[in-house]
């Protein structure tokens, strides 16, 4: 994470000034600085890397530039209280509501909203000697939003010869010699001193007898440390307050690990979906496909049975189908029995008698059993059998008192 903060005096409108900067990499070692105005694009030019992220790059603005408040909105919906929230503030400022930058915390209806305010303009010029080094800041911070209480405690921030007081719903920059008055009218319980302390005599002119807290750490990295440990992109009341939202927040693509699994999911999806589209496009050819078959095959009953009646449903059309062409088959069936076993008896003798019949339709085979009057008739029976077009085996022959039994196996030639 890279934390870039303005060094007094510094005017964004020109490139003077310093900036100082405080750089944690992942491994959490951290190192800090400062780095003039107009050699800023030096600065990114000797680490590049630092500035890959903008979600981990993030500036530190002035709180003289940013006004705190948090106000009541009538609304029902979080849309409703959005579109009402800049009329809210209009009473509260000076300025135009048209010409100021309005960033809040997420919206709950019914609860206060915390606003951070700032001129639109102003807000530009801190970002443009930024964006002209190649530095695009994923976001925003005022000082005072940095070191904000939770709680009815005090905090105090000292720059030369004032001194920054933030509490959980307000701050002022003051001279350092009101800041006693101030705190007393606070009436105040602990005091977290940064970048300085409050001399005994100041303290003693403080009714309510606060305990002060000193923080040794540097200003710039205590508000780092402070950054770090809410954690940028954050959401949600207790989080820093980011002035990068709306027109100016940040669009950037986000390359840790979580987001390519979240890119492989996204492009997984989609090739479900795509799928899922294409499975059911071949269901609906299908369904259309089946239906024009459907269609066809109740016509062509309709040809071919014009007498019938037409089946309601498919299962019933296919029944009815089912009876005429089976009907038609034992009809054949029935017909060609008949007309092989007129033929096979026809080449019997006269003395000849026929004992049984079986008739097998898919070899179209007649077998007849019978008693005729000698061996020698099987030949003439044979010799007859092809003048009449079918051929006759004879499978069995045995003798039976002065008749002979025989097996007869007749098929067409």
């Amino acid at each position: 994470m890279l934390l870039l903060s303005a060094a007094r005096p510094t005017d964004p409108t020109e490139n003077i000034g310093e900036w100082h900067w405080w750089y944690q990499d992942e491994q959490g070692a951290f190192t800090s600085g400062a780095v003039g105005a107009e050699e800023l694009i030096g600065f990114v030019e000797a680490h590049p890397n630092w500035f890959e992220r903008p979600d981990r790059v993030a500036l530190v603005l002035p709180s003289a530039d940013v006004v705190y408040l948090s106000v009541n909105v009538p609304g029902r919906t979080a849309n409703s209280v959005r579109q009402a929230l800049p009329f809210a503030l209009e009473e509260f400022i000076t300025s135009d509501v048209e010409d100021v930058h309005i960033a809040h915390q997420p919206i709950r209806p019914g609860e206060p909203v915390g606003c951070a305010i700032i001129d639109a303009d102003r807000l530009t010029e801190w970002l443009r000697p930024l964006l002209d080094a190649g530095i695009t800041a994923g976001s925003a911070f005022s000082q005072a939003e940095l070191i904000r209480p939770q709680d009815s405690d005090s905090v105090l921030l000292f720059e030369q010869d004032q001194v920054l007081v933030v509490t959980s719903d307000q701050d002022a920059l003051i001279d350092r010699d009101a800041v006693p008055g101030i705190l007393d009218a606070l009436t105040t319980a602990t005091i977290t001193s940064v970048g300085g302390e409050l001399s005994e005599l100041e303290l003693g002119q403080i009714s309510s007898a606060p305990e002060q807290i000193i923080v040794q750490t540097a200003p710039l990295d205590y508000l780092a440390q402070r950054l770090v440990a809410a954690g940028i992109g954050v959401k949600g009341n207790s989080a820093p307050l980011n002035l990068l939202q709306g027109s100016f927040a940040v669009r950037f693509e986000d390359r840790g690990v979580m987001a390519r699994w979240r890119r492989a999911l996204a492009l997984a999806a989609v090739w479900i979906a795509v799928a899922t589209g294409g499975l059911a496009a071949q269901g609906l050819w299908y369904e259309h496909q089946a239906n024009a078959r459907t269609t066809e095959n109740f016509a062509a009953f309709e040809t071919l049975f014009p007498g019938d009646s037409l089946p309601v449903t498919t299962t019933r059309l296919q029944r009815r189908l089912a009876s005429k062409i089976g009907s038609t088959e034992a009809a054949e069936d029935s017909l060609s029995m008949m007309d092989l076993m007129l033929r096979t008896t026809s080449v019997l003798g006269p003395n000849s008698e026929l004992q049984s019949l079986r008739f097998r339709a898919k070899q179209m085979e007649l077998t007849a059993d019978v008693l005729i009057s000698g061996f020698d008739e099987l030949d003439a029976i044979k010799n007859r059998s092809r003048e009449a077009g079918i051929l006759v085996e004879i499978s069995d022959a045995t003798a039976e008192r002065n008749r002979v039994r025989a097996r007869l196996k007749g098929t067409y030639l």
